[in-house]
């Protein structure tokens, strides 16, 4: 993994530890979200149906994006054969 996560001044190397902190960022950020819909809307006078409808909308639109990056990368596959996706960085730092 090219990103870098520095704790106390240390820089974190274990790619274990690296995608277990993302990933529960992640997870915080999924609790922090549901917290929002399902009790400050509310509480602020929004209805629960809107505040589920809201989550089923973006349900919906994640899983549309996700079948429209299958099925774009599948056509694509059958058109251009297969093909790999790669991520650098032109500009590299030297430590």
């Amino acid at each position: 993994m090219t990103t870098r996560i520095v704790i106390n001044g240390k820089e974190v190397t274990n790619p274990v530890a690296k995608a277990g902190l993302i990933f529960g960022f992640v997870f915080i950020m999924f609790l922090l979200s549901v917290v929002i819909i399902f009790v400050l809307l509310p509480l602020v006078g929004i209805v629960m149906t809107l505040s589920v409808s809201f989550v089923v909308i973006f349900m919906a639109t994640i899983i549309a994006g996700i079948t429209a990056l299958v099925l774009s990368t599948t056509v694509f596959s059958w058109l251009f054969g297969p093909t790999d996706f790669r991520i650098e960085k032109t500009h590299r730092r030297n430590y």
